[in-house]
């Protein structure tokens, strides 16, 4: 009856692949999950089964026949199969100490976060998107998620490309999800700002990366954050009267031209654009732009709701926030990969929302309960989704937390939160969970294919549901909390 069902499953897989675009793959998952087989149809010429047996044998041109055990599988699926990248590079290798590529042996890894390296890139839609190869530039990106043994990559392309469902664009990013059993974390966030109307929310493509031959892992294909049509999206008329501000404790001291604020020592960086060349006009321009954030931070400092929301956008920062707050995504404290943007003659905008792995209950800054003398990753004597977004201690003046908790904790902004919590929790969850959902299917075979190389994503699916759970106790939790979950009184 087992095999009977399977061969019934192939069968109707097969027949609605065949009048799609989509090229079908087969894909066999078995009960450990470090085993994953897939073969591509179009190469498969023909699958038998022995009843009698118990096995299926795949007969493929370049491999021949193959016997599988049927007993020996949890179950195999006909389907598509996630869009793959190749980067073919120059055969050069890093020089770390002067900072510079030559010949040498093929690259096997990115080791610069300055350097870029040219090369190729392939990029197989696999029949649900247009297929792509043309010329780029890769180097490394990231803050703490560069010191891991899976890196996070930057492209850029000469002329702006279209990959998939992501922007046309010249830079892109792929996210390698390291400290992300789940890989779902930074989608979620994306996918709950979209629902709720966030300007500017990010879209995410589940991607298998090779350079030059050599897998490299399951990878989030993403917009890069900047001023740009695939980012935040200005009118020509605007573009160049807007500027892009990043508050970061980690990269502000790397950006050309750093400052701080005056009220709460947050370093802040330019993202977008590039400053002027000329000198004088380069100081002008620093002076204004610089002078027109610190008088954000003058408003916050007052606390007068007229006052603070004469320079920023309400709506956008209390949907930016609440992304945060269904993630428990506590960096705002700090704070770390922040941005908000400005046209001349309008108001601060916060966003685009960023960076969601260090988030969801994993290493928590701040645990409820606990907001005195005490904290940093203290012992949790409630459940994780419970914790505040914006906490305090006595080691805590970081500067993000008091700014913050002075443009949000007032009447007007916390109307302005029920009212679009409100809405989301009884209207929308459901076209959440749809985006949701939709995104784990379409990276399972990624997944998969990932287990057998790093042991931190095996039971890649009860990663998934255990982060499923998190969030919807979280929204509960929210919508039970006098305070929303944003800090505790």
């Amino acid at each position: 009856m087992k095999i009977k069902s399977f061969l019934s499953l192939a069968l109707m897989a097969l027949g609605v692949l065949s009048s799609s675009a989509q090229d079908p793959w087969l894909h066999i998952y078995y009960p450990s999950a470090k085993n994953f087989t897939q073969y591509d149809m179009n190469e498969v010429l023909d699958i038998s089964f022995d009843e009698e047996a118990g096995t299926m044998t795949v007969n493929t041109e370049a491999d021949g026949a193959q016997s599988i055990s049927l007993g020996a599988i949890d179950r195999f699926v006909i389907g598509p199969n996630v869009c793959r990248i190749d980067i073919d590079t120059d055969l050069k290798t890093y020089d770390e100490t002067f900072g510079y590529y030559y010949e040498g042996m093929p690259v096997t890894e990115i080791v610069s976060k300055t350097v870029y390296l040219d090369g190729t890139m392939t990029f197989n839609g696999r029949g649900i998107y247009e297929d792509v190869v043309c010329p780029v530039k890769i180097r490394g990106r990231g803050n703490s998620t560069w010191s891991h043994s899976k890196k996070p990559y930057r492209l850029k392309f000469t002329e702006k490309q279209k990959l998939g469902n992501i922007h046309k664009a010249k830079n892109l990013v792929l996210l390698a999800n390291y400290l992300d059993g789940s890989m779902m974390k930074n989608h979620a966030a994306f996918a709950f700002g979209k629902v709720i109307g966030m300007p500017f929310i990010n879209r995410s493509l589940a991607v298998d990366v090779y350079l030059n031959g050599n897998y490299k892992g399951a990878y989030q294909l993403t917009e890069k954050v900047g001023i740009n049509n695939g980012s935040v999206d200005l009118s020509k008329e605007d573009e160049p009267n807007s500027i892009l501000f990043e508050l970061d404790t980690n990269s502000a001291d790397e950006d050309e031209y750093p400052s701080t604020d005056s009220h709460y020592g947050i370093p802040i960086r330019i993202k977008d654009p590039d400053a002027p060349e000329d000198y004088a006009e380069r100081e002008t321009w620093l002076d204004y732009w610089r002078s027109d954030l610190e008088e954000l931070f003058d408003a916050a400092a007052t606390e007068n709701p007229t006052k603070i929301f004469s320079q920023c956008n309400l709506e956008t920062l209390v949907k930016y926030v609440m992304v945060y707050d269904i993630a428990c995504n506590q960096e705002l404290n700090h704070p770390k990969s922040v941005y908000l943007h400005k046209t001349i003659g309008g108001l601060w905008e916060f966003g685009p929302c960023w960076d969601f792995d260090w988030a969801y209950g994993y290493q928590p800054t701040y645990t409820k309960g606990q907001q005195g003398d005490s904290w940093w990753w203290n012992p949790v004597t409630y459940p994780d989704y419970e914790n505040p977004l914006i906490g305090f201690g006595s080691s805590s003046n970081q500067g993000g937390n008091e700014f913050f908790y002075a443009l949000c904790n007032n009447e007007v902004f916390l109307a302005k939160f029920k009212e679009i919590w409100d809405d989301f929790y009884q209207n929308k969850q459901a076209e959440f969970w749809a985006a949701f959902d939709e995104y784990a299917a379409s990276m399972t075979p990624s997944a998969a294919l990932q287990a057998g190389y790093r042991d931190q994503y095996v039971g890649w699916e009860s990663q998934v549901e255990t982060l499923r759970q998190w969030i919807q106790n979280r929204f509960d939790y929210i919508n039970s909390d006098p305070n929303y979950g944003l800090w505790e009184d």
